[in-house]
């Protein structure tokens, strides 16, 4: 049975000076899992990375590993290995010294470290490349030559610092799968950083948002999307619509709200967190919306408004519709499902309607 605390860290903190770069966190991540640091520059989480790793040590606080502490331990006597960005390929070595390179000194024949080097190869989808030379390789294949000499060890905890941040897009989507499947594969635990909300969606099994030092919030892909706790997370985590609103009371099972720009809106999606009373902002995706160019027959949650640019994205259109008592527009997302859709330009200022169910607004506290 896997542990849930196999990575346990506790009340640690990490200061340079006066800045605290980790501020008092504790969380624990489990064995086998794929987990991600998101956040943006600064936000402290290659800080993080680090003190797993051992290149940093805790100012406050403990990590431990497999029920270890790792105070003072140094980074070659962790049960980690770590995967820069710049991958640090050797030059002057070929594909197979490259990734051998870590078993120097680990007491194995050299049939023994041959028989491994090309099961990292099999493993990677790179079989007969070990005789190749550094410089023949894609930016693709120097990333999995890396994670090769990293897994080639068997760590019990694999450290990823932003691996395919040098890959171009379409690059960059095939090796997130790649990176998942491998995972899935050797089945250690991935400690992976990035400041990429969609390459952490895709490939995490939770996330850990991260801003000035300090855990906002730790969920899966979808409960960070769909129900984040707080207004910094929603706004992280994808386009989001905020409208500044207060509570007025109870209808049955909805809150009813009155929100600058949408009127009177009922919401069932507030959650265990959300506010029972006072001022709030309503959060509401774009793709929650439904844009009609007729009047639509509802009687709550709609509002009407005027398209002021269009956007046409081939499996998608987005909208930025101007509504009475907003300053900014309302961003909507729609997919194309038909063949031939209608021409929408952003000269066009058609009137449409907006309308959404009742669980898709989100309340936060304001």
């Amino acid at each position: 049975m896997s542990r849930e605390d196999y990575i346990s860290i506790r009340n640690t903190s990490k200061h340079f000076g006066s800045v605290k770069a980790v501020d008092d966190i504790s969380f624990n991540i489990g064995e086998g899992e794929f987990f991600s640091l998101l956040g943006a520059s600064g936000c402290g989480k290659t800080t993080l990375l680090r003190m797993l790793a051992g290149f940093e040590q805790p100012t406050l606080g403990n990590i431990y590993i497999d029920g270890q502490p790792q105070a003072g331990v140094p980074p070659h006597q962790r049960p980690v290995n770590m995967v820069f960005q710049n991958y640090a390929i050797f030059p002057h070595l070929n594909v197979h010294k490259n990734i051998a390179y870590g078993m120097r000194k680990s007491g194995l024949s050299k049939a023994e470290v041959d028989r491994k080097v090309d099961e990292m190869l099999e493993l990677i989808k790179l079989p007969g490349y070990g005789a190749r030379g550094a410089h023949q390789l894609s930016g693709g294949q120097r990333q999995r030559i890396a994670l090769a000499r990293a897994l080639i060890k068997q760590p019990k905890v694999l450290l990823l610092d932003e691996p395919l941040g040098a890959l171009d897009k379409k690059l960059r989507e095939q090796m997130q799968l790649e990176l998942r499947a491998l995972q899935r594969d050797v089945g250690i635990t991935f400690v992976f950083v990035t400041h990429d909300q969609e390459e952490a969606m895709t490939m995490s099994d939770r996330i850990a948002v991260m801003s000035l030092g300090k855990v906002l919030q730790i969920d899966t892909p979808t409960s960070l999307y769909e129900v984040p706790q707080i207004k910094e997370v929603a706004d992280f985590i994808g386009t989001i619509n905020f409208f500044d609103g207060s509570i007025k009371g109870k209808e049955g099972d909805s809150t009813v709200v009155t929100a600058a720009g949408l009127g009177t809106v009922h919401s069932t999606a507030g959650g265990a967190a959300a506010p029972t009373s006072g001022d709030i902002t309503v959060a509401i995706r774009p793709e929650k919306f439904n844009l009609s160019f007729q009047q639509p027959n509802a009687d709550r949650n709609v509002v009407e408004g005027v398209i002021q640019a269009a956007a046409y994205l081939g499996d998608r259109s987005h909208y930025y519709v101007q509504v009475e008592g907003r300053d900014a527009p309302i961003a909507v997302a729609a997919q194309n499902a038909e063949r031939q859709m209608q021409a929408i330009t952003s000269e066009s200022h058609e009137k449409v309607w907006l309308t959404w169910e009742q669980d898709f607004a989100l309340l936060l506290t304001a």
